[in-house]
């Protein structure tokens, strides 16, 4: 083949050539997260990463790789988790963050042909996609670097001088930033953070008293409002909410746009109920003319989506701020709306509905059957408006009015396990019941993703956002998660029930004593303390026999039912705790199992007190009887035998008697608490002792047998006991 032959003709096919470029990172792209997926999965043969720290090292792109793999399964390596598999629209995004990376090596002319054709298609299909009609896109990574565009731009338009002296200009006349109080305060302080503004400058707006607490109270927006102007300040923005972070609800958005168009301030949006407007009927143009729903609002798409990597969106009226060209990106980074792009068009304008029309469905579904447990209280907006009769079918075949649409959809469903009645916030205990309700809810029903969350006045709940979840939950998977709560609701309401049972029972031991567990939502922890120790002083030697007596009783309560556990109380002190329990739980029983299983505990431990003290004054008495026959013994033979020449010379010429000489050894019987020379071991070769008793001819008694001070019997000169309690 000649070299002209192996050259590729680029001069009529560039169509094939950026193919096959974009075809070659696309296969690299899956190479890669290939080879990391099958290091996570199998993670014993990857070794740990080289340790960052020192110059910057040169390696290989083979050795960044081995280290990426090893950093991945040194982080998912705790919890077993594995890299999750990309599906095909997040293998897309990839594959397109990578072209942007690579088209960054264009001519600038050449990247701003290419990003003004990205930005111009995405900005029209998504005005069109949520029926905005003529608007203004920006693209961001952070949810909140929208809303900072905007008011910087506002800033820009409300003080001319304000690029040329900055702060100086808002001194006399500093600006005022609304939001509702139960919004998060950290939206407020990153945008006073990013445009160096103090937090003096931010008014929080307090809510109404409906709707547990959630909404904006609009008469008190106006009232403040009215205050900043006559006091010399500037009202800029109001942050307002389609769907509160947590709760889903949507402040009264009709009030506030008269509100704002009253006073000239700009109206901002942000909430989840904002996908909604992608299932209307409605004109393209409701939101940006007259009437208009907000002046700009943050969608969050890539979490809709459900596509990691792709960008934030903030739509604006253009026509409505001076400095709206500060909203635009700079040239350079116009490429990040390539992933987006990509992805709407690989899902079309169907697949986008469908996938939000399934979101809100499941809520809607969830909802239903929710709210017939009369011990769940629900917490989040309800689906289909006053009275619930609008579905989203409704929604989707009917002209709606954009103000009604967000009043009848529920992007959350968030509820909690409650007392009969309680419209209040709940005890702690509960909190403790609503968290333990969660984490079986996420272990046993991982299929529908909850969440625990905790709201001011309601204490912890479990909220469910099928708007951020990966893929929407079918209803076979709804119907598997609600039969699993019913039944640990059942659990819950039977362990409510029987705890002041328990409390009784306990209260009226004389031997158990009720634990405090502050974190523990079961029926409660006791301790077994036996009789007359409430007397003793608690030192760190009572504190130790007590943790050890209540540690062996959990591991003999173990051995007969699983629902005991080890516990410790606030007092750092062990005690036996019990779990949750079922309807036809016999609490009593259970008590009287500790009870009689710390009895015999307790009387263990005594007999093991008695048998120690026995054996400690059985070898003072055994020593006290050798030291005697020593001496006995000296005085006996006399003093030349013990002299080490003359004793063998006098043991030759006078030889002692065997059967007398020597010294006796001494045997302890437990039982009979008697200290014994040990003759008939060494002569019969046997540890029996008389047989009298039976008649039989046995060995002669020993010759010394002296009792131990103490015991509980008085054992007698030829007590005849068994062998087995008999220690030497």
């Amino acid at each position: 083949m000649s070299d002209k032959e192996k050259m590729p003709d680029n001069s009529g096919d560039h169509g094939n050539t950026t193919k096959s470029v974009v075809g070659d990172i696309e296969f690299q792209v899956s190479q890669v997260i290939g080879r990391l997926e099958e290091a996570v999965e199998g993670r014993s043969g990857v070794t740990p990463a080289p340790p960052s720290l020192g110059p910057l090292p040169t390696r290989t792109a083979e050795d960044i790789y081995t280290q990426l793999e090893s950093l991945l399964v040194e982080v998912t390596q705790e919890d077993g988790s594995t890299l999750p598999e990309p599906t095909g629209l997040s293998m897309l995004a990839l594959v397109c963050h990578a072209v942007s990376v690579h088209a960054g090596s264009l001519d600038r002319g050449q990247l701003q042909q290419l990003s003004n054709r990205v930005t111009s298609d995405t900005s029209k299909w998504l005005s069109q996609l949520f029926r905005l009609g003529e608007c203004g896109v920006c693209y961001h990574e952070d949810q909140l670097e929208g809303v900072v565009r905007v008011t910087r731009s506002l800033l820009h338009a409300k003080y001319p001088h304000y690029l040329q002296e900055g702060y100086e200009v808002m001194k006399t006349k500093p600006p005022v930033i609304y939001s509702n109080i139960a919004s998060p305060l950290g939206i407020v302080q990153h945008i006073c953070r990013q445009l160096g503004l103090p937090l003096h400058c931010v008014r929080a707006v307090p809510c109404t008293t409906l709707f547990a607490g959630h909404k904006m109270d609009v008469a008190a927006l106006e009232r403040l409002v009215e205050e900043d102007k006559s006091a010399g300040r500037l009202p800029l923005i109001v942050l307002a909410d389609a769907g509160m972070p947590i709760a889903g609800h949507v402040d009264n958005l009709s009030r506030l746009q008269e509100v704002c168009r009253n006073h000239e301030l700009w109206l901002h949006l942000r909430g989840h109920s904002l996908a909604a407007l992608a299932l209307t009927t409605t004109p393209n143009n409701v939101s940006f003319g007259t009437p208009r729903i907000s002046d700009s609002a943050t969608l969050p798409i890539s979490t809709w989506l459900g596509v990691p990597g792709l960008p934030s969106i903030t739509l604006y009226n253009p026509s409505g701020i001076a400095g709206a060209a500060l909203l635009l990106d700079h040239p350079g980074r116009r490429l990040q709306a390539l992933p987006l792009w990509a992805v709407l068009q690989n899902m079309g304008q169907t697949g986008i509905q469908q996938r939000i029309k399934e979101a809100f469905e499941s809520s809607e579904q969830l909802w239903r059957r929710l709210i017939k447990y009369p011990c769940l209280r629900m917490l989040s907006q309800q689906p289909g408006g006053e009275g619930g009769v609008i579905t989203i079918a409704d929604i989707i075949t009917k002209p709606v009015n954009t103000n009604l649409l967000f009043e009848v959809v529920a992007s959350s469903v968030v509820f909690q396990f409650v007392p009969d009645g309680c419209q209040e916030r709940v005890a702690p205990y509960y909190d403790k019941l609503n968290s333990w309700l969660g984490q079986i809810l996420q272990r046993d029903s991982p299929q529908v993703p909850v969440e625990l969350c905790e709201l001011e006045h309601s204490g912890v709940v479990l909220r469910y956002c099928p708007l951020e979840a990966i893929s929407v939950p079918s209803q076979s998977d709804i119907e598997a998660f609600v039969n699993c709560l019913d039944q640990q609701l059942e659990i819950l309401v039977a362990t409510v029930g029987h705890k002041d049972t328990f409390h009784r029972l306990v209260s009226s031991s004389p031997s158990l004593r009720l634990v405090e567990m502050p974190g523990w939502a079961g029926l409660g922890g006791v301790r077994y303390v036996p009789q007359g120790w409430e007397t003793r002083v608690l030192t760190d030697q009572v504190k130790q026999e007590l943790n050890k007596l209540n540690i062996q009783l959990v591991d003999r309560l173990r051995a007969t039912d699983a629902a005991f556990s080890l516990g410790e109380g606030t007092d750092g002190l062990a005690c036996v705790r019990f779990g949750m329990v079922t309807a036809d739980t016999d609490v009593a029983e259970l008590l009287s199992l500790v009870e009689s299983v710390g009895k015999q505990e307790e009387d263990s431990w005594k007999f093991i007190d008695t048998m120690a003290e026995v054996v400690k004054k059985g070898i003072e008495a055994a020593t006290l009887d050798l030291q005697r026959e020593n001496e006995e013994k000296l005085w006996q033979e006399g003093i030349l035998r013990q002299v080490p020449v003359f004793g063998s010379l006098v043991n030759w010429w006078s030889p002692s008697n065997k059967e007398s000489g020597g010294v006796k050894g001494r045997s302890l019987d437990l039982t009979a608490g008697v200290v014994a020379s040990t003759e008939n071991i060494y002569k019969y070769h046997m540890q029996g002792v008389s047989g009298s008793s039976s008649g039989g001819k046995g060995p002669p008694e020993p010759l010394v047998q002296t009792p131990v001070a103490g015991h509980s019997r008085t054992p007698s000169v030829s007590s005849q006991q068994s062998n087995t309690n008999t220690a030497h």
